[in-house]
Parts: structure tokens; C-alpha cells; sequence
């Protein structure tokens, strides 16, 4: 599964919640420091420690009425994987009561999705459930968006289960649906009575909760080209398990919600593939015109040392605390996709009223700017590589290398934690700049001294003895690592979204009225 390439839906018992014990095949930054960890790492292996103090002294140089981290009031918890439970004690205590893995997550959703692997795969759940039955898996995934109610189980994934740690497959429950709009559905009501149809149980033995659709495709238009549901502030009142918001698998997609802070209900958006080419400029604008009160995207739920397969399961949950979002990050093997396991745990308050989306807009960047600089780094390695002999590396490392590697590792620094659009312009300003001169410094150096027949004595860039094709390879090389530091777009999208975005005109930062015009959440 690639990014961008997402399932459509078809496509233990619970204890006080702890922390889990870390994994040393899991590792997960610490709280807050996704996006900043990764960046500081790449300049202080640039730069080293006196130029990591600087920026880190500039940071702490800032007005106190910047938050800390970009993720909202309380900032994300991460959980990293846990390891297997210990063998009980020779003296036990007497066992809990044994709950249904459903009742577990309703019980404690945290605590279950730090220890069971749960898919969004509809058509494999389905399919497990009433192997028999003649239903249309992918057609009943793509229309669950119509119907008005939901109605979950969980269903034993043995693919991916393993001595220690249950997964399970969230369910759509296929005679609930049949029992609610069979009359009128023309997929459902040959089902009616069927002999393969699992019977209705009671109410308490599914999951009565909310879906957000997800719909493929280019996302212009929103109303019909992003999945989208009203959801009620007050979930959790509507039958077991009404609490929670469920949608499709995400590896690139972002959750939103919009809607007045005093409204009654709010509405939680699937934006598919937000940062792929197509639908970059219709993301931007969706957040200036609906101006969401949260964006929940792969910036914050997915680790970014990721380099592999994954999938994560997204949620919204109305717990004790309020409104929150729960991520599990589920690690998958590129040669076997049953071998999967949790990576990361990730939970974070939901954002209903106005105010954070500098804040969001500064994480979403912050993404990009890294989605870059890994990109960059891969090509720096492959320079560094065909730079030549220890002298030749020495010069290079000096005059074009590092310059590139320390601007480009610290632009994640200076955005991450704004909550200001007019810091973000500012930074954005500063951005192109310093790389403006960082290009153009590199590049008059190697005009004067990459084709400077001078430099072709021994031990110089153009070293007599080196052959024509290792010659024209380092070029190469270099040209392909000063096309992507010349690649600003991101840096352009950042400046435009946050002059254009209605926040910043308001005189307030990261809230205010919408604009004149500006479209209205759905009813």
C-alpha cells in the first residue's frame, strides 16, 4: 500500500490505562518532538552542536505566547509499542471479568489500541464474518456513506495475530443494515433472509457508531468530492459505542473538522491525499474558505522515520476528557502484509472552537519541509558518494555540501511551534531568502572552481586521472541535489496560505470571522 493509495474501508481484557512498556524495535520520539527531533537530528549531524545552540537559543528567544508545540493546548501523547505481558505471578490476583473485545475498546479504547493490532479492512472482516453470504463487499464499503446509522463488530484478524498481542478487523455489521434499509437498498434486500445472513443481536453487541466516508479522487468541490459527516458534541448518548467516529484507513489523508464552536453538532471531514500534487492547491483552499477548527494529517500520526509500509487506524472519541483523537500506526512488511505491528500510539484533544489553525497550518508545513529534506538527504548521500578522493570530499563537503545541509535542516526548526500567521509569513520570507543566497553562493563557486581547468592538477575537483564517466556522474550529482534545494514550493504554498487565510486579516491570531464569501461548513 502506497501513500496516497488508501483502503476503503474495504480495501484482552481492559485494565486502568498505563503507559506501555517500550519496544526496541518500535521507537517513537518522545512527546511533542516529532517533527522537531527529526530536524535538529539532520542539523546537528550537519552542523554540529554550537549551530543546534544557536537554534535552539533563537527558539527559546521567543514570545511566551507561542505554544511550545504546534498540536493543540495539550500537544499529542505517544505511546510506543508495547511488548508482550509478563508471565502472571505465582500468586495471581482473582481474574477479571472477561469483556468482549468491543466492550474493550468502548471500556478503554487507549489502552486497547496500545495492545491489539485493529484493520479497517470492511471487505476482509465481511467476508471472515459470513464467508457465504452473496454480498458485494467493495459496492457495500463505497455506499456506507449513504445510509444515516452505523453498526460495528470486531472480528478476529487471524493474519495478524500473534501469541500476546489479538487484531481484529472493525466490522461492518451487515444484518443490522439489512434489517435498517433493506426495504429500500437495492444491494441489501436480496440479503433479506438469507441462510448465510449472521442473525440480529441485541443492541449492546455492536459498536452504534459514526463513519466518515472516503471517497477517491481529486477533492475540488468538497461538498461532493470529500467524504464528510455531521457528527452530535454530545456522541456517546446515541446507543454502546455512539462515542466514536470512525472512517477508512489513512497513510497520507488528513481528519478536519468545521463548525461553530457553539453549534450542536460539528462535521468531520476524510480529505484524501491532501499534500499529493493534484489536490495541494484544493487543500489550501479548503482551509481558508471552511477554516477548520482541527486538521489531524499525516504530519502528526505518522512517525518520521517511516520509510516503509503502513497504516493507521484514526478515530475521533468522545471520552471522559471530551473530544479527543486516537491513532494506532501499524508497521507492515513490504513481503508480507499479515506481518504488522503496532508502531506507535498516538491520542491528542480535539480542537472544536477557532484559534488553532496557525498552529495546524505551521505542522502542516513542518511535514512538507521534512518530506524534503529526507528526499534531499537520499541525494546528498548519493553526491557525497561520487565526490571523489578524500581531498575532493573535503572541498565539496565545505563549499557546496554543508551549506545546503544546514539551510535546508533547520527550516523545520524555525516553523515548528508558531501559532502566528504572521510569524509563519515572516518565516516563509525568511525562508526563500536564505535560500536564494545559499544557492546562489554555491553556485558561483562551483562556476569558478568545478570548470576551472586550474583545478585539474592532482588531488583538484577535476583530477586528471579521473575518468570522463565518473566525471560527468559527480556532476550529475551535484545538479540533482541543486534542483531539489532550488525547489521551493512548499515554501511558496506556506507564504500564500498564510497571507491569504481569513485569520490573518482578522487582526486575530489563527481565528476570527470568516471572510466575505468564504463557503460554510455543510448543514
Amino acid at each position: 500500500m502506497h501513500r496516497h493509495q488508501e483502503q476503503n474501508g474495504a480495501g484482552k481484557a481492559a485494565v486502568p490505562y498505563r503507559r506501555p512498556a517500550a519496544r526496541q524495535d518500535a521507537p517513537v520520539p518522545p512527546h511533542g518532538a516529532s517533527p522537531a527531533a527529526a530536524a535538529l537530528t539532520a542539523l546537528q549531524r550537519a552542523a554540529g552542536n554550537a549551530a543546534v545552540s544557536r537554534v535552539v537559543g533563537n527558539l527559546r528567544g521567543r514570545s511566551d505566547g507561542v505554544a511550545a508545540h504546534s498540536a493543540g493546548p495539550a500537544g499529542p501523547v505517544v505511546q510506543r509499542a508495547p511488548s508482550p505481558a509478563p508471565a502472571p505471578a505465582a500468586r495471581a490476583a482473582a481474574p477479571a471479568v472477561q469483556r468482549a473485545p468491543a466492550d474493550d475498546l468502548v471500556h478503554d479504547p487507549k489502552a486497547f489500541l496500545s495492545h491489539s493490532v485493529l484493520s479497517l479492512d470492511f471487505g476482509l472482516g465481511m467476508r471472515n464474518r459470513a464467508p457465504g453470504l452473496p454480498l458485494d463487499h467493495q459496492a457495500f464499503a463505497n455506499r456506507l456513506g449513504r445510509w444515516n446509522q452505523h453498526w460495528f463488530v470486531l472480528v478476529p484478524d487471524a493474519r495478524r495475530a500473534k501469541e500476546g498481542r489479538p487484531a481484529y478487523l472493525l466490522t461492518p455489521a451487515v444484518e443490522k443494515y439489512v434489517q435498517a434499509f433493506g426495504d429500500s437498498d437495492d444491494l441489501l434486500a436480496p440479503l433479506s433472509g438469507h441462510r448465510d445472513l449472521p442473525p440480529v443481536l441485541p443492541d449492546q453487541a455492536y459498536l452504534a457508531s459514526f463513519y466518515v466516508p472516503y471517497l477517491r479522487g481529486g477533492t475540488a468541490g468538497p461538498d461532493t468530492s470529500v467524504g464528510h459527516s455531521r457528527i452530535p458534541k454530545d456522541a456517546g448518548k446515541q446507543g454502546h459505542g455512539s462515542e466514536f467516529v470512525f472512517t477508512a484507513t489513512m497513510n497520507g489523508c488528513a481528519f478536519a473538522v468545521t463548525g461553530d464552536a457553539q453549534d450542536k453538532c460539528f462535521t468531520a471531514w476524510h480529505y484524501q491525499s491532501p499534500s499529493a500534487l493534484s489536490n495541494r492547491e484544493p487543500a489550501k483552499n479548503f482551509r481558508r474558505d471552511r477554516r477548520p477548527a482541527d486538521w489531524f494529517g499525516p504530519e502528526e500520526y505518522e512517525s518520521p522515520d517511516q520509510d516503509g509500509l503502513f497504516e493507521t487506524t484514526n478515530m475521533l472519541w468522545n471520552g471522559p476528557a471530551g473530544w479527543e483523537v486516537l491513532s494506532q500506526e501499524t508497521s507492515v512488511s513490504a513481503y508480507d502484509e499479515n506481518d504488522a505491528r503496532i508502531a506507535a500510539v498516538r491520542s491528542r484533544p480535539l480542537t472544536m472552537g477557532s484559534g488553532q489553525e496557525a498552529a495546524y497550518t505551521a505542522r502542516i508545513y513542518v511535514g512538507r519541509a521534512q518530506t524534503q529534506l529526507k528526499e534531499f538527504m537520499r541525494s546528498l548521500a548519493q553526491a557525497r558518494n561520487a565526490a571523489g578522493n578524500t581531498e575532493q570530499q573535503r572541498t565539496l563537503e565545505q563549499h557546496v555540501f554543508k551549506p545546503l545541509e544546514i539551510t535546508m535542516a533547520a527550516e523545520p526548526l524555525m516553523l515548528a511551534g508558531n501559532a502566528d500567521f504572521a510569524a509563519l509569513i515572516g518565516i516563509a520570507v525568511r525562508l526563500k531568502q536564505q535560500r536564494a543566497e545559499a544557492l546562489q553562493k554555491v553556485k558561483d563557486w562551483l562556476a569558478a572552481h568545478l570548470e576551472d581547468a586550474a583545478m585539474t592538477h592532482e588531488g583538484g575537483l577535476l583530477h586528471r586521472r579521473i575518468s570522463p564517466e565518473k566525471l560527468a556522474h559527480r556532476r550529475e550529482k551535484i545538479n540533482i541535489l541543486l534542483g531539489q534545494f532550488s525547489d521551493r514550493a512548499w515554501i511558496d504554498g506556506l507564504l500564500e496560505e498564510a497571507t491569504d487565510h481569513p485569520a490573518d486579516r482578522d487582526g486575530a491570531p489563527g481565528s476570527g470571522a470568516p471572510a466575505a464569501g468564504a463557503g460554510a461548513p455543510p448543514a
